[in-house]
């Protein structure tokens, strides 16, 4: 496999995620069983070894290195089928890596990370879990699952999988929430990459006492109740932005997708 090292002092680009997709998927299939090799990301090393030989049964497991370049942060196995996607899948999970890898389960519940995930369109609170910890949720062409102790799925309705067990306490929501969404992107049908949703306004709330002063000292003095209208758009590809009325934030996120050259729904 071609590894491709870049210095500070080095003036070619950064490799995109398509480019490194060029540059994995004939190193992996060329990959002799039993064999080691090893390719630099813009976000650290990964190291990769094949197994198996029959058709049908092989498969390569890659380590991504944590941010100090000791630790191994996740392991990865990818098939066959998963093997144009590992160039992208593998950058994601050496982007996001914490500094600092251990052998602890992630810090990070299924829950939360359903919750803080962009790939999505609802984010209720009430999320189904399974009797093993675990959470799933779905976009059009692909669904996602997250277990307590690392591991994370993501499928494609064609069958395709991106796996990997993540290390390390230092797994926090945010990290892994970032992974699931890359891989939803990959995987999923094109126009789940930019799915919209709208926060429902704040309301009426009463802001907090505010203290004048008096002869006496000062005096608490309870303040009214107060509208607040503004309602944030977001899509699943981390577009965002709040405006003053859940009407103006529709009108918001429809002009995004027009932006990106996305379907406006009716």
């Amino acid at each position: 496999m071609r590894a491709c090292t870049l210095s500070p002092a080095d003036p070619r680009p950064l490799l995109t995620p398509v480019a490194l997709e060029d540059t994995v998927m004939p190193g992996l299939l060329l990959l002799a069983p039993r064999k080691t090799t090893e390719f630099e990301t813009p976000h650290g090393p990964v190291r990769l070894r094949k197994y198996g030989g029959a058709p049908g049964h092989e498969f390569v497991r890659a380590a991504v290195l944590a941010g100090n370049g000791r630790d191994r942060a996740a392991l990865v196995t990818l098939r066959p089928a998963a093997y144009p996607y590992a160039g992208a899948w593998l950058a994601a999970l050496a982007e996001h890596a914490p500094g600092a890898a251990d052998h602890r389960n992630p810090g990070a519940a299924p829950g939360s990370v359903r919750l803080v995930a962009q790939m999505t369109r609802n984010h209720a609170n009430g999320v189904p879990r399974q009797s093993d910890g675990s959470v799933g949720w779905s976009v059009p062409g692909a669904s996602a699952r997250v277990w307590p102790d690392g591991r994370l799925t993501v499928t494609s309705a064609a069958g395709v999988e991106l796996s990997a067990r993540l290390e390390g306490e230092q797994w926090d929501t945010h990290r892994v929430a970032a992974v699931a969404d890359a891989a939803l992107r990959l995987l999923c049908a094109p126009e789940a990459r930019h799915v919209t949703r709208t926060s429902e306004p704040r309301g009426w709330s009463r802001a907090a006492d505010r203290w004048e002063d008096w002869a006496g000292g000062p005096v608490g003095v309870k303040s009214g109740w107060m509208y607040d209208g503004s309602s944030v758009a977001a899509c699943s590809c981390g577009w965002r932005a709040t405006v003053p009325s859940r009407d103006g934030a529709r009108g918001a996120a429809a002009a995004h997708l027009r932006e990106v050259g996305a379907a406006v729904p009716c």
